[in-house]
C-alpha cells in the first residue's frame, strides 16, 4: 500500500470529510484551506495530516473519491475531473477512470479545434 493511500484511509477514519463544492472538513467542523501544487501540467490541491510521526500531502481529489468510493478509488488508475478543471473538486466533478478515458477525451477536444 502506497504512503498516500494509506494517509487518506486515516484521514478518512479521524473524521475529515468534505462538503459539496469540494472543501475539506477537519474533524471539528473547520474548512481546511490546503495548497495549491503544480504537477505535471496541472494544478492540483492538497491538505495534510500527521499520523504517528508522518506527515503527507494528501490530493483533494484523490480523498473525495475515496469517501465516495472506498478502496474502487484507490485501485483505479486514475480520478477524473470531469471538467478538466483539477481545482474544482466538487464530488459532481469527481469521477473515477482509466487512462484510455483521459486519452480519448484529450483526442475528442483536439478534434474540435480543427
Amino acid at each position: 500500500m502506497s504512503k498516500s493511500n494509506e494517509m487518506i484511509r486515516v484521514a478518512a477514519q479521524k473524521g475529515y470529510s468534505f462538503n459539496k463544492e469540494g472543501k475539506i472538513i477537519n474533524p471539528k467542523g473547520k474548512i481546511i484551506k490546503g495548497t495549491v501544487i503544480k504537477s505535471k501540467a496541472s494544478l492540483y490541491k492538497k491538505f495534510g495530516i500527521s499520523y504517528k510521526g508522518m506527515s503527507r500531502p494528501i490530493l483533494v481529489h484523490r480523498f473525495i473519491a475515496y469517501k465516495m468510493w472506498g478502496e474502487l478509488a484507490l485501485e483505479s488508475e486514475c480520478i477524473i475531473h470531469l471538467n478538466r478543471n483539477s481545482l474544482d473538486n466538487r464530488p459532481t466533478n469527481i469521477a473515477i477512470g482509466d487512462y484510455r478515458y483521459i486519452y480519448n477525451e484529450t483526442k475528442k477536444s483536439k478534434s474540435n479545434l480543427i
